[in-house]
């Protein structure tokens, strides 16, 4: 698939990009679950249509993401609600807002028969959480702050006019503010490394479905000690998907994100203690979410203020175990220029 440029702007297949990313939601309640401070340095379901294809070489993309995430229940080590004994179940609530800012190069430099491409991103948000079981108040803190930020570097190729794919490699930075006593941290105060591979397969006009796509984007964090609390959260293994059918400047699907912790957690280095059950069983996350996605590519005419491409989804996560219970709401928008 080659795109071309018009007026500024590649038609918006050039979108998505180089699927290499998001250390943006270092931002869940601290509560100890599946990694240290209730969640990871990815939030999931980031990516969706056209996630292994690039724009054509000499392109930038500025990418912007809204999203929040809610929760109101969490899950232990059998993927139940959580219940505190003599207390019952545990009350728990939490509420994330980040706007993620993303500039992403394309350059003309050729590595391995593709396309090198470096990528930064910049988040910021803002998260709420609060623990109660029976009368008993748990605690609970609101913070807005800037997030750990992320960059990272791949190779693109286009193999067939149907099939794209991208190699790449990942680093998230302790930027984000946090203490080791807040309830709440949008930082997580340890590095990150995270190797990825992504692929787009979009059939074409001689395809047996025209415009149908699957997609994907595969990810494997492997984190550094969190310094302050000699904490070591697990490798995970994960990835985003989608499958999806494009009309005209119109694309619909289902997308989602699949989640499993492959190590366990550790703390002075030794299997992590549930906090809950007081069982030293490491505290593995697992998660799957599913929901629907639109997305409207403008025409490429269209003035320079107007982002090339809108996307709206929601997921909905339908198994968790270690981890918050809730729902995703995304808007992203991507500028070509």
């Amino acid at each position: 698939m080659m795109i071309k440029k018009r007026n500024g702007f590649p038609p918006l297949m050039a979108l998505l990009i180089l699927s290499v990313f998001v250390g943006f939601f270092c931002m869940f309640a601290s509560c100890a679950c599946a990694g240290e401070g209730g969640g990871n340095q990815y939030p999931g379901g980031n990516e969706d249509f056209m996630a292994g294809a690039l724009p054509p070489a000499g392109t930038k993309l500025f990418l912007n993401y809204f999203t929040t995430y809610n929760a109101s229940n969490f899950k232990d080590n059998s993927g139940h609600n959580v219940t505190i004994p003599g207390l019952g179940k545990l009350d728990f609530n939490l509420q994330v807002v980040a706007n993620v800012f993303r500039y992403v190069d394309v350059t003309k430099l050729k590595v391995l028969g593709g396309d090198f491409v470096w990528h930064v991103i910049v988040p910021v948000a803002y998260s709420h959480a609060s623990l109660s079981a029976g009368l008993a108040d748990l605690g609970g803190q609101s913070k807005t702050a800037l997030g750990d930020i992320e960059f990272g570097v791949g190779v693109q190729w286009h193999p067939t006019k149907t099939f794209h794919h991208i190699a790449a490699f990942d680093f998230v930075a302790p930027t984000g503010r946090y203490n080791k006593d807040d309830t709440v941290n949008i930082g997580r105060n340890y590095w990150s490394f995270n190797p990825i591979w992504v692929f787009t397969y979009l059939g074409d006009k001689d395809s047996p479905i025209p415009g149908f796509e699957v997609s994907s984007k595969f990810l494997y964090w492997i984190n550094t000690t969190n310094t302050d609390t000699n904490y070591l959260s697990g490798q995970e293994f994960s990835f985003d998907y989608l499958v999806g059918q494009h009309f005209g400047p119109w694309g619909v699907g289902v997308n989602g994100h699949y989640l499993y912790q492959t190590t366990d957690d550790k703390q002075h280095g030794s299997t992590a203690v549930n906090p809950f059950s007081g069982i030293a069983d490491g505290n593995r996350g697992r998660y799957f979410s599913i929901g629907p996605i639109v997305q409207y590519n403008l025409p490429p005419n269209k003035p320079a203020i107007l982002p090339a491409c809108i996307t709206l989804k929601y997921q909905k996560e339908v198994y968790s175990q270690n981890r918050p219970y809730g729902d995703h709401f995304w808007l992203k928008s991507i500028w070509a220029f």
